[in-house]
């Protein structure tokens, strides 16, 4: 998989400069550029968890540290719509992982409250050994709720609301290193998503 997306990033690339001037090209080929990207990661993330623990190197990180650098990442999520991304703060934890898998982990959940929260705001926040990411959003897609749930996926899903991959990724990363992922609606609307770590 990595050869075509290595294909699509490049070409969306060429887009990018030569298309420069006109905004329509532009936005689309930052568009595939950002997705292509985004994929590239979840196969690194998918191969690092297909190697046996014991190969992976981890280290001491500071959770505050990557929430804070995830929130600064997708803040392009945020342009053109009246939403605010912000990284609330809370008692900084360590946790002993790599690098990559709790980058990811955290990433999927900012960036999947900031697609499909349409106006209001998304809030990462830590409490205790926790990672907190709520949003003011439509609350999870149906298919999403059901693999969090453990629950068969609905066959009759249409569009574009979701599928669940994102998090189907952070709930392996998080039986990988130990932790927990939890949902609960947010007070007011929208989704709360809480990593526990050990």
């Amino acid at each position: 998989m990595r050869t075509p997306l290595t294909v699509i990033t490049g070409a969306a690339e060429i887009l990018m400069e030569q298309g420069g001037r006109d905004p329509v090209v532009r936005a689309a080929s930052e568009r595939i550029y950002r997705a292509a990207r985004e994929a590239s990661d979840s196969v690194t993330v998918l191969l690092r968890l297909a190697r046996a623990p014991e190969l992976l190197e981890c280290a001491s990180l500071s959770v505050a540290e990557l929430a804070r650098q995830e929130c600064l990442r997708y803040q392009s999520y945020t342009a053109g719509k009246p939403l605010t991304l912000v990284f609330a703060g809370g008692d900084d934890f360590l946790v002993n992982a790599p690098r990559e898998l709790l980058s990811a982990a955290i990433g999927n959940l900012v960036r999947n409250a900031c697609q499909y929260t349409m106006q209001g705001e998304v809030i990462v926040r830590l409490a205790g050994r926790a990672l907190i990411v709520e949003d003011t959003g439509p609350g999870l897609p149906e298919a999403a709720r059901a693999r969090l749930l453990h629950q068969p996926i609905p066959a009759n899903l249409g569009g574009s609301s979701g599928t669940g991959l994102g998090l189907g990724l952070v709930q392996r990363i998080c039986l990988y290193l130990d932790a927990s992922l939890a949902f609960s609606v947010r007070p007011g609307g929208g989704t709360m998503l809480r990593i526990d770590f050990m």
